[in-house]
């Protein structure tokens, strides 16, 4: 079971970046985190101990880029990197910071809003309570590091 979940966490992983990597994050800009529970790690690697959690919404300073990883700055001082999938680089505007509606900067960072969904939705009976269940998987660091170096995804490890 562990494995099966480690497993969706990682293929859900591969699927957001094939979908949602944004060119318009630039070093030397800002982005804005456009995931929730977002991390900053030390290393530009998912299974890296984090070092801090990026606040949903929040804007970034791009330090530089490795791949598809970007070294940060958040606004709280905390250095370290995060996936070009935690970030877009369109930044609210100041009349657009206090509206209810936060989903709306993951959605824009995607070319996503909510016309687009509800177009795709319509007359379709998606399972959404499944959606809901994978968005409440969580996955340990250590643990999938072990799942990566076991189905050799990648070589040794830290451990």
């Amino acid at each position: 079971m562990r494995y099966s979940i480690i497993l969706v966490t990682v293929l859900a992983i591969l699927a957001v970046s094939a979908l949602a990597g944004d060119t318009d994050v630039k070093v030397g800009g800002s982005a804005t985190v456009m995931i929730r529970e977002q991390y900053i790690f030390p290393t530009p690697v998912f299974y890296a101990q984090p070092v801090g959690e990026l606040v949903f919404g929040s804007i970034v300073e791009i330090k530089g880029e490795q791949g598809d990883w970007y070294s940060i700055e958040a606004g709280n001082g905390i250095e370290g990197w995060a996936h070009t999938t935690a970030l877009t680089g369109a930044i609210l505007s100041e009349g657009s910071q206090g509206t209810d509606d936060s989903d709306m900067i993951m959605l824009a960072g995607r070319g996503f809003n909510s016309d687009v969904e509800n177009s795709y939705a319509s007359g379709k009976d998606l399972p959404w309570d499944k959606v809901d269940a994978i968005e409440n998987i969580t996955v340990e660091p250590a643990a999938l590091e072990v799942f990566l170096v076991e189905g050799l995804l990648i070589e040794g490890g830290t451990q």
